[in-house]
């Protein structure tokens, strides 16, 4: 006894999809191909942000004493830090140079008022008020 075949229907209904006319255009890819890494970058930096304000709130000796992250500093400015991280997510393109500020920011150690003793914590927070202007004040 032979089952009846049920999909038959279904495989020309999927067929019938509309197409976008500007994914056939080879000009796009590339274009498409850089918003969607400006994209993933944009998230990443946003989840980089969560996480090191997170990281603040941490009372474990142990895991404190391994890392760089001035923690007091990064207590600071948690609010400021989560700020900019749904202002990141939210914003459809962002200007390079300030996604290249917060890489430097929370990626050199040397450098970066995050995790350099050296650096007043006022030059993170001037910091995080420019890049917050700049994503604020983008069309």
């Amino acid at each position: 006894m032979a089952t009846p075949n049920t999909y038959r229907a279904r495989a020309h209904a999927v067929t019938d999809a509309p197409t976008d006319p500007v994914i056939g255009s080879r000009a796009s890819i590339p274009d498409r191909w850089r918003r969607h890494r400006a994209q993933r970058q944009r998230r990443v930096i946003a989840q980089w942000l969560r996480r090191t304000a997170n990281r603040g709130h941490d009372t474990d000796p142990i895991r404190r004493r391994r890392e760089v992250l001035l923690h007091d500093r990064a207590v600071a400015v948690d609010r400021d830090l989560l700020e900019i991280a749904s202002i990141l997510e939210c914003t459809p393109s962002a200007d390079r140079s300030v996604i290249t500020m917060l890489h430097a920011l929370l990626a050199d150690g040397c450098d970066s008022p995050l995790y350099n003793a050296d650096i007043h914590i006022s030059e993170l927070r001037a910091t995080l008020y420019h890049v917050r202007a700049r994503l604020t004040t983008q069309p």
